[in-house]
């Protein structure tokens, strides 16, 4: 669910403006998506069972959004904010979902962003060099609710009114919340036993997760006649809680994972009229996280003993990106203010 801090924010902006002393811009949106989604665990070292292994749930980030957002503009500054959401299940194409062993000549690269080094590695993937003695593909349904909210604050000529010329710099920060869940069922699984396992198993999981991220950056304005650029890149902080619920083992993991990531955008807009105006958008979104994870049920003995473990190792990242397209519409104050004159 959207939380409602964040679903009536927008609403809040609208109804208790000044409408003579700001803007109010509103509009449709659609967002087709793609990408990644990798959960990982492991332990390049022998555990107290002396295993060294891991494993890896895969999911694509492949939907579409719909959405609405609105835009408070007055002086130089901006607020915005909108909803989207995926409206059902869609399908998402391939999942799987891996276990493997470890050895020597294994890598695990657990920083992805590495403050101190001021290095970065964009893999999804944490661990390389293993061998899978289970494997599982099949297919994968997402559902999907955004809300987000952002501030900016302008420099220079660049102005918040989309309709104005100028150019500039502004500084940006915000807030979004996601909840999306998956499922990976039609699910052919591969099992390294004596005799060796492969054949269907029908339903094999489900994923929940509950994803806060914060945004602080900043960007550049440009626009003139018809037509406008504006791009932005900001950096995050996040956090991500997870529950996968395993159907064939009835069992249940749960995660909490902090890290970071950035997003960045580039957007081309054009001015049909005075009060309206279309843009194409191009989003890019990295996240990258560690924490632990519990275990919860199960049917064997070695899924029962790990309810007792205070946690295991979890990284979960995400590499995804995003083409919009939309409408805005600047409310003309002016004109209905004209329009109630005349009725009176």
């Amino acid at each position: 669910m959207v939380p409602k801090i964040l679903k009536f924010t927008l609403l809040f902006l609208l109804l208790n403006i000044n409408p003579i002393s700001a803007e109010i811009i509103w509009g449709p949106t659609l967002e087709k998506s793609g990408g990644e989604y990798i959960f990982e665990t492991g332990n390049k070292y022998p555990n107290l069972s002396g295993i060294r292994g891991g494993s890896r749930i895969s999911f694509p980030r492949s939907f579409t959004l719909f959405g609405i957002q609105g835009i408070v503009t007055k002086d130089r500054f901006e607020i915005s904010g909108a909803l989207k959401t995926t409206g059902w299940y869609q399908k998402s194409g391939q999942a799987r979902d891996e276990d493997f062993f470890l050895g020597s000549i294994s890598t695990e690269n657990t920083t992805n962003i590495a403050t101190r080094e001021w290095s970065y590695r964009d893999s999804a993937t944490v661990y390389a060099g293993s061998r899978n003695f289970a494997d599982g593909k099949g297919k994968s349904t997402v559902s999907e609710n955004r809300a987000e909210f952002f501030g900016r604050y302008y420099f220079q000529s660049a102005n918040p009114n989309y309709w104005a010329d100028g150019s500039g710099f502004f500084l940006s920060a915000g807030a979004r919340y996601s909840y999306f869940k998956y499922y990976f069922y039609d699910v052919n699984q591969f099992i390294e036993s004596s005799p060796v396992f492969y054949g269907p198993i029908g339903l094999g999981l489900s994923f929940s997760n509950d994803l806060w991220e914060f945004f602080g950056g900043g960007g550049y304005r440009h626009s003139e006649g018809d037509f406008y650029l504006d791009i932005s890149f900001m950096p995050s902080f996040g956090r991500i809680k997870t529950r996968d619920f395993h159907v064939q083992r009835s069992i249940n993991f749960f995660s909490e994972n902090y890290g970071l990531g950035w997003t960045s955008k580039a957007e081309v807009g054009y001015k049909i009229s005075s009060i309206w105006l279309s843009y194409l958008r191009v989003n890019h979104r990295r996240f990258f996280s560690e924490g632990r994870f519990t275990s919860q049920g199960g049917l064997t003995t070695e899924d029962i003993a790990s309810n007792l473990v205070s946690g295991f190792k979890s990284h979960i990242n995400i590499k995804d990106y995003s083409i919009e397209i939309g409408v805005l519409n600047k409310l003309d104050w002016d004109q209905k203010l004209i329009n109630n004159e005349k009725v009176e």
